[in-house]
């Protein structure tokens, strides 16, 4: 029964692969993990079939298996502990008026703003559409492959949908969710401000936090956009990892 659970697992992990770099090419990121997860249950699988049993598992201790099953359930109940912060935030709003709005800079393709970036846009020109105090601040350096900065991409698309050029901050030296904060900071002039910051669902929750750590606000909200529903397992499980590795620091 065991072999049969993991072999499903490491099907879905394979076909979940497959799906996604159908999508969105083989080389996105984090792909790469489903093919790992996917050979990991293969072979776990393989050592609780009866073939496995005869040869490994009935040499090794009792104790060191019990260990080996404890070690995993506690990593399965800790994933889906990480899982529940993420998906606590991904309908977040602002639960007042705020000072200023941060949306977070991703990736651009030369001078073109992506999917992804897009929708964390649109739910700041939403937001801003309803609350015409807000002051907009947009975070993001210039990468590999980015002809400008992200910060100036994405003005030029607020402006492109009608957001008046003087209720918009650029930050354009940031490289990172933590440096997106901070740099961002520098940028407003109201001492003790009230936040939001403006990212896809799935991030919302690590971004949150590290605007709380980054310190210096009256209130720290999250303001979600959409993401992509066909990478989004992608994406959370990726999110599990980075909120470790938040913690870690």
């Amino acid at each position: 029964m065991i072999s049969v659970i993991f072999t499903i697992m490491a099907v879905l992990c394979f076909g979940y692969f497959i799906y996604a770099a159908s999508y969105a090419g083989i080389h996105s990121s984090f792909l790469g993990f489903w093919i790992m997860a996917g050979l990991m249950f293969a072979v776990i699988a393989i050592l609780f079939s009866n073939i496995g049993r005869k040869h490994v598992l009935d040499k090794i201790p009792h104790g060191v298996k019990c260990g080996v099953i404890v070690l995993f359930a506690a990593g399965v109940i800790f994933f889906i502990v990480l899982e529940g912060l993420v998906v606590s935030k991904m309908w977040s709003v602002p639960e007042g008026n705020v000072d200023y709005i941060i949306v977070l800079g991703a990736q651009v393709r030369g001078e073109r703003i992506t999917k992804s970036l897009a929708k964390r846009l649109d739910a700041a020109y939403d937001y801003v559409s309803q609350h015409e105090d807000v002051t907009i601040i947009v975070s993001g350096g210039q990468g590999k492959g980015e002809n400008i900065s992200e910060a100036q991409a994405m003005e030029g698309y607020l402006i492109d949908k009608g957001i008046n050029k003087n209720k918009i901050i650029k930050e354009d030296k940031s490289t990172s969710t933590r440096e997106n904060i901070k740099f961002s900071k520098e940028k407003m002039t109201i001492k003790k401000p009230r936040i939001a910051v403006v990212t896809n669902n799935f991030h919302v929750y690590r971004a949150m936090k590290i605007a709380e750590a980054e310190g210096g606000f009256a209130s720290v909200d999250g303001l979600a956009g959409k993401s992509d529903n066909h990478l989004i397992v992608n994406y959370m499980v990726r999110e599990a990892f980075a909120i470790v590795k938040m913690f870690l620091q």
